[in-house]
């Protein structure tokens, strides 16, 4: 296994500790400020720290980019706590945006971030407002808490993606001393370190945080392992009460085998429970330690915020990213005996006909792919609030400037030493030779935005107005350093956004919102010419219809939406290119329209102040003009957790117990193309995925020992009933099984 020059991940991490230290006994000795601290005054571009319950929050900045409480907003906003995510023992995001309802794992688990909101899949990550993508995978420790925006939004992302916007909110400093360190062993994708550290350096002034995590983790299969690293120290200066800014540096490595999944049995047809390719164990790994994903980046960030006057609030945020990475990938290809069959009735695949083959031959292949991306954000923000006798405006208005630039992507294909097809029961790996260069790409992407939103409250703030335009201006360059081509479009977008939620009582509300989102679709250059995709942008629009509603004294929070999104050139990656061995060059990817539409539920109950429940469940579909279904979509899901924290005195004293529950239902294992040999002009037949995933429904376990105000001990068991399921795919033969039974102890020292 690789490791990082000069030290490992945990002694990074060690150094940091031990830097830090002498500074956080000396502050932790320090006498308490004789004076209280100044009463400061909340600004709108801030959410309050003080949760009504556990995992209850009523309010959130990621919808319009000024604070909202949830109730009030014509768009689902969800919010994940860090109570839920410290008690899920969340090694990923997703672990626990699964608890909003429509979220869910998509097709790879162990990069990238990716994840299906309503049925669309998010690449990347979103911190603060600002979007990038990364093959790694962003570390909950430095989350304070995730914002789900859901559907397209016209202010918050007007180049987003239709499903939504998980916004992670990041940890930043608070004036009071507080920390911890914690340490994690367990069977798979733990041996894991963090720290956090927050001082008090000049009351009501300067306060200082460092949160960092190091990681050597071993995951499920043969060989499978990712390490990382990150810190990120902060300040924030506290000018006058209202007025306040914070900067940000966050440094990160992040090296992990790249594990492409194992094939299918040959015999896995449309109809079929999909199985795994037999005569290989479960835990089979194809790739070796030179076969890696490797990332390091350097993300800086800044916010200003102030207080005008009474009335006008300001906010400027800024983002700077630096990334490197390099990916290498080995493909197993379709096995040449392989005869697939169509019925031209329904368009269905099936393998009849097939010989038995106990160990079929598969072609092998790969890729590097090595890449710097840059990225650039600037947002500028006012809130105007004004409140009168018989109404209240809040008007929120400004603008933001973006840029993205990938520079010199090199792919360049090689082959594996020893035989080009092999058995995989019988495969012994070499290292591969590096040969054809298939691309090298510069990208340059830009966007402006203006925009204002109106949201006005009347008949004593029983019904809300809100209304809003964006106006953006696109530039996407591709340039083909190989073919010296060069393609670009410039589109522009007036999006418009409105909505009403009606309170027909104090705790029952009704509402409606539309949204839409443009983004420019990055030009494909050929041999043949420039601007070959032949749309210039993608659109995104949504109607959605709701309820909620707060019960039994605000404990019970339920709410129920409908929503109808509809979006035109959806992008595909063309199948073709998982050859081997793979295109040169990369052919183009497919463009569709698709619909999305359907019913989500979540809840979340504060039974008392022992018990909590955080729920959801969701009925949809999302299908293209053929209503053919999209690869990793489950079309119902649902999550729930309870936690229990038991009384402080009594012989259970000090313990607490969660138990969680996530359901998807069958999912699409490939995106379909092309047509049956039935299709005629005017009936067209479309093939549909040759495989799915099936339903499954995992068990996560928690149990937590308080021993006093410092030490605490947590037991994560995540898939209790170990059970036999298969994760996620790209195709059929990259198929992901799922982590059987999966322990993790982690012991933390608070300060």
């Amino acid at each position: 296994m690789k490791s990082y020059p000069h030290l490992s991940p945990s002694a990074h991490l060690a150094v940091a500790a031990l830097l830090l230290s002498p500074f956080s006994v000396s502050a932790q000795n320090a006498p308490a400020p004789a004076t209280p601290e100044q009463v400061v005054v909340l600004s709108p571009f801030t959410v309050s720290n003080a949760n009504t319950t556990r995992y209850q929050a009523t309010e959130a900045t990621s919808g319009t980019r000024a604070r909202v409480a949830l109730f009030d907003t014509p768009q689902s906003v969800s919010v994940v706590t860090r109570d839920l995510i410290e008690d899920i023992g969340a090694g990923r995001v997703i672990d626990a945006a699964k608890y909003v309802a429509g979220v869910y794992e998509s097709t790879i688990p162990n990069a990238q971030d990716r994840t299906t909101i309503r049925g669309f899949q998010n690449d990347g990550a979103t911190v603060d407002g600002f979007s990038y993508f990364s093959f790694a995978n962003l570390d909950p420790v430095l989350i304070d808490r995730i914002e789900v925006v859901k559907g397209p939004n016209a202010i918050m992302a007007p180049q987003g993606l239709p499903g939504g916007t998980v916004n992670n909110v990041s940890k930043r400093p608070i004036f009071s001393d507080q920390g911890y360190v914690s340490g994690q062993v367990g069977l798979y994708s733990s041996t894991r370190a963090e720290l956090d550290v927050n001082r008090v350096i000049t009351p009501d002034k300067l306060a200082f945080r460092f949160v960092g995590s190091a990681q050597d983790a071993k995951d499920y299969g043969q060989d499978n392992f990712h390490e990382s690293f990150v810190a990120m120290p902060m300040l924030t200066y506290r000018f006058s009460p209202g007025t306040e800014l914070t900067v940000q540096a966050q440094i990160t490595n992040w090296h992990a085998l790249n594990f492409g999944g194992i094939p299918l049995s040959l015999y896995t047809g449309s109809n079929d429970e999909a199985q795994l390719l037999p005569g290989i164990p479960r835990d089979y790994v194809l790739q070796r330690d030179d076969i890696t994903r490797e990332q390091s980046a350097q993300h800086y960030r800044a916010f200003f915020t102030a207080r005008i006057t009474d009335n006008l609030s300001m906010r400027v945020a800024a983002n700077v990213i630096e990334s490197h990475a390099t990916s290498g990938q080995l493909n197993i290809g379709a096995a040449p005996n392989q005869v697939l069959t169509l019925d031209p009735a329904t368009g269905l695949t099936n393998w009849a006909g097939v010989l038995h083959n106990d160990s079929p031959i598969f072609p092998l292949g790969g890729s590097i792919n090595q890449q710097d991306r840059t990225y650039a954000n600037l947002q500028n923000d006012f809130v105007y609030e004004f409140k009168g006798d018989q109404f209240k405006s809040t008007t929120v208005g400004g603008y933001a400037i973006n840029y993205a630039a990938t520079k010199h992507e090199k792919n360049q294909n090689f082959t594996v030493g020893g035989p080009q097809s092999v058995s995989l029961a019988s495969y012994v790996y070499s290292p591969y030779t590096l040969t054809n260069v298939t691309g090298i790409n510069t990208r340059y992407y830009r966007d402006q935005q203006v925009y204002v939103n109106e949201s006005l409250a009347v008949f004593d703030e029983r019904v809300l107005l809100s209304g809003g335009i964006s106006k953006d201006w696109y530039f996407s360059e591709n340039v083909d350093e190989l073919l010296h081509k060069r393609g670009h479009v410039a589109p522009e977008a007036t999006l418009p956004s409105y909505g009403i939620v009606f309170k027909v009582k104090k705790n029952l509300a009704l509402y409606y919102g539309f949204s839409k989102q443009t983004t420019a679709i990055n030009p494909t250059v050929t041999a043949a010419s420039s601007n070959t995709n032949a749309f210039p942008t993608q659109t995104s629009k949504q109607h959605e219809f709701g309820v909620r509603t707060k019960l039994l004294n605000e404990q019970l929070n339920i709410s129920l939406a409908y929503f109808d999104i509809k979006q035109n050139n959806f992008s595909i990656p063309n199948p073709a290119n998982s050859a081997v061995p793979v295109p040169s060059p990369l052919l183009p990817p497919l463009f569709s329209d698709r619909h999305a539409h359907g019913v989500e539920l979540e809840f979340n109950y504060a039974v008392s102040a022992n018990l909590s429940f955080v729920g959801n469940g969701t009925v949809m579909k999302n299908r293209d003009a053929d209503n053919v279904p999209f690869r990793g979509t489950a079309e119902k899901s649902g999550a729930i957790w309870a936690n229990y924290v038991f009384e402080k005195t009594g012989a259970l004293s000090g313990f607490s117990v969660g138990v969680g529950l996530d359901y998807l239902s069958k999912r699409a294992g490939d995106n379909a193309g092309g047509v049956t040999s039935a299709s005629t002009p005017t009936n067209i037949i479309r093939v549909q995925p040759t495989f799915w995933l099936p339903a499954r429904t995992l068990v996560n376990l928690n149990v937590a020992y308080r021993f006093n105000q410092h030490w605490r001990t947590q037991l994560n068991v995540d898939n209790l009933f170990d059970k036999d399921y298969l994760q996620s795919s790209t195709g059929r033969t990259n198929v992901w099984p799922g982590t059987p039974l999966n322990a993790k102890l982690t012991v933390t020292y608070r300060f």
